[in-house]
């Protein structure tokens, strides 16, 4: 989260002196942040998610305007990091993975799983002259990294030390992702939405879980 923060405030700077970007750079491009939560679906009997799955996305894209018009498609480029924080531990056999529930003996402070991508979305915009903003795409993503953090006892030698395990690959994830996105809002803030029609781990290996993510996102210009 201390990424995030420092992440929003540069891009606050950014807003506040974007009179130093032509009025044509602001039209032809766009660069924002989502910060949202997620919403876990089909998650296997036992999982508990947390309420609150914070996240963030980092964009830019450039816009192709349909001549005099409001109207722009907008193809792009961006980072997305999604955390489940979770009661359960991953696990991995030898054709799939799945998630353990850590045992109510075992006091720890946190759990989650880290999931990174190279995102390519691709939007279709409106954007008023008073600065109203409306937004429907696609998003096509590539996995960059997964790994999952533990800070608690120390499950692996059995007493109450504390530690942090990390864990750096997951097996029988999903290389790729895709979804729906739409957004709406005015000048630097907006509602951000995403539905991802893949899952997160491959068919028949994994749980066949997905995020719906609901958020805001902060366009400097």
């Amino acid at each position: 989260m201390k990424k995030l923060v420092i992440v929003v405030f540069c891009l606050m700077y950014l807003g506040i002196n974007a009179q130093v970007v032509t009025e044509e750079t602001k039209r032809k491009f766009t660069f924002g942040l989502d910060v949202f939560t997620d919403m876990w679906q089909d998650t296997p009997t036992g999982f508990s998610p947390a309420t609150i799955n914070p996240g963030v996305n980092v964009f830019g894209s450039y816009n192709y305007i349909f001549g005099e018009s409001n109207f722009s498609f907008s193809p792009g480029m961006g980072i997305g990091v999604h955390n489940l924080f979770n009661s359960s531990q991953i696990r991995t056999t030898t054709d799939s993975t799945y998630f353990q529930p850590i045992p109510d003996s075992i006091n720890y402070k946190k759990s989650k799983f880290v999931a990174t991508y190279l995102d390519i979305p691709l939007e279709l915009r409106f954007k008023s002259k008073s600065d109203f903003r409306f937004a429907v795409g696609f998003k096509f993503g590539f996995l960059l990294q997964a790994h999952t953090k533990y800070k608690g006892d120390d499950y692996l030698e059995g007493n109450t030390q504390r530690v942090i395990y990390k864990k750096a690959k997951i097996n029988y994830m999903e290389k790729n992702r895709y979804g729906f996105t739409a957004r709406i809002g005015y000048k630097w803030f907006n509602l951000y939405g995403y539905y991802q029609l893949s899952t997160l781990f491959e068919k028949n290996k994994g749980p066949e879980m997905y995020p719906i993510s609901i958020g805001l996102t902060i366009i400097p210009f």
